[in-house]
């Protein structure tokens, strides 16, 4: 299968510029389309040559024993359910070792306490492995995170791995240079108000257009907090399983609104029939079944409610 066109990319899934260049690089990374969340896949020929380079000016790394395995939006389960969990967009795997690498377009997307935590549920989940921790992002002031002797952290600007980028995709077939384009394009908008750089690059009229697919909104994290209550209550009342339909959002924001909700839920006074009903996130890999969403669907992740005879806290 082919890399999905950057444009009818932007059309279809109404992305952040993060959002949109994690999607683009993983493609360019992997030579084919954005994979489920989670899954590990065989990097292509030019994206491991991006890798091994990009582990290099990293950590001095300059060989490889064997091919890694590449996975978008690595899952970092919670330990209890009073934890977030952690998803950092990637991970690069071998058997004895664990290479997270977590990309920012927007410093204001910096949160306190996510790049410990990575490095703490890396620890737990992966005790077999020795950690690595790259912090890809525009130049920024960051704390960063402290490290034992089985972990290693660096920080890079995107003005250092652009040249990289370059240099190994520059020479790519036509759809890996129309990704390249786009991915280079939005690297450079940095800084810049996204919806009018997004804009200028779907204008009207264009051929093809009428027929692409129509753009997906995706509701902000603080508007999201009522409907998932609603939709708790809904589930208190008849007892269907019900599942949230999120088209753009990251593991790690199905995560956090999954301990959001269930903080409201135990919030909520007396006995109020929602304290009967528990947010979990269902995993196509794990959990079985099929997806209740479309976005479910494309990502194997969604935010689910169910309800138990006896109150969940």
């Amino acid at each position: 299968m082919a890399i999905e066109d950057p444009v009818r990319l932007l059309r279809r899934l109404r992305l952040g510029r993060e959002e949109y260049c994690q999607r683009l690089l993983t493609m360019l990374i992997l030579g084919g389309p954005y994979p489920p969340w989670n899954t590990p896949n065989a990097p292509s020929g030019r994206g491991t040559r991006f890798l091994r380079e990009l582990d290099a000016l990293s950590f001095g790394t300059d060989a490889w024993n064997t091919r890694p395995l590449f996975v978008d939006e690595f899952d970092l389960p919670r330990r209890h359910d009073e934890e977030q969990g952690g998803a950092p967009d990637y991970a690069v795997l071998w058997p004895e070792r664990l290479w997270m690498i977590e990309l920012k377009t927007e410093t204001s997307s910096h949160r306190r306490g996510q790049l410990p935590g990575y490095l703490t549920l890396a620890d737990h989940h992966h005790p077999t492995r020795r950690t690595d921790l790259t912090y890809l992002t525009p130049p920024m002031p960051h704390t960063p995170p402290a490290t034992g002797e089985r972990a290693r952290f660096t920080h890079l600007t995107w003005t250092q791995v652009i040249p990289l980028i370059t240099e190994v995709w520059g020479d790519g077939d036509d759809a890996e240079q129309r990704a390249l384009d786009l991915l280079l394009a939005a690297l450079e908008s940095i800084g810049t108000d996204w919806s009018s750089w997004r804009s200028a690059r779907l204008p009207r009229g264009l051929p093809g257009t009428e027929t692409a697919a129509p753009i997906t909104e995706a509701p902000a994290l603080a508007d999201l907090g009522q409907e998932t209550l609603a939709l708790a209550e809904a589930t208190a009342g008849d007892g269907r399983q019900r599942a949230l339909d999120i088209p753009a959002a990251g593991l790690e924001d199905l995560q956090h609104l999954r301990l959001s909700l269930r903080r409201a839920i135990c919030a909520l006074p007396g006995p109020s029939p929602t304290r009967h009903v528990l947010p979990w996130i269902w995993n196509a890999a794990t959990s079985g079944g099929t997806a209740l969403t479309t976005s479910g669907a494309e990502t194997g992740y969604e935010l689910r409610l169910s309800r138990y005879r006896k109150p969940v806290c």
